[in-house]
């Protein structure tokens, strides 16, 4: 097996009880959800910032429970009608995006949701996707490995390669622990270790996370 092709994995992900998203599932179970992206907003304070669309006939209640949440920093709506809610959403402590970035694995959005679950296509080399599985079960996040088989072609790799540069600044974020949850290092201290001001670090990471988890495949 060449563990240098790329793979493609579709993966059913349970979201952890303090996220907003299990919440609404719990209090509204005939929610129909998509996640369109997720990125970080503030790389300092662990924020990350996702555009989500719901349809429910209880529009209002949900929008109310998600504002009222304490996972969530802002909530703007962008979309609205009767039945149906797109906005824009930051919270706290997103792990499973860290995670992620740690593995380099890209994600196939939009993301489905159904009952709690997160419905994940990932594009990686197979090594890369179970080396987030093993992330998984080292925080007790129940997962299911539905299918995983190779990937059509290489040119989704090749579109989102990364420079010397932004190997290593992604290397040493990595490995000094910045997408820890709690961080192990703060944006200036790992400015500082890579010789840069930190509005230069945080404009050249937000470029390297954007290469190395969204996709249109």
């Amino acid at each position: 097996m060449n563990e240098d092709k790329l793979s493609l994995a579709r993966i059913k992900i349970r979201f952890p009880e303090e996220i907003w998203i299990s919440q609404v599932f719990k209090e509204f179970k005939d929610v129909h959800m998509e996640i369109f992206y997720f990125l970080p907003y503030d790389l300092e304070k662990s924020i990350g910032n996702a555009v989500v669309e719901i349809k429910h006939f209880k529009i209002d209640g949900i929008i109310e429970k998600i504002k009222s949440h304490p996972s969530v920093h802002a909530f703007d709506i962008l979309e609205r009608e009767e039945n149906r809610v797109r906005f824009n959403v930051k919270t706290r402590d997103p792990f499973l995006l860290y995670a992620v970035i740690k593995c380099g694995v890209l994600i196939d959005f939009p993301v489905r949701v159904k009952e709690n679950h997160a419905y994940w296509k990932l594009i990686a080399q197979r090594t890369r996707i179970m080396d987030l599985l093993h992330v998984f079960d080292e925080k007790n996040i129940e997962y299911e490995l539905l299918r995983i088989g190779n990937a059509p072609s290489q040119s989704t790799e090749e579109k989102n390669r990364l420079n010397a540069e932004e190997e290593y600044i992604l290397k040493t974020a990595i490995e000094t622990g910045f997408f820890e949850i709690p961080r192990r290092i703060s944006l200036e201290d790992l400015a500082r270790k890579l010789n840069k001001s930190k509005s230069s670090l945080s404009v050249s990471l937000r470029k390297i996370i954007k290469k190395k988890v969204l996709t249109e495949y």
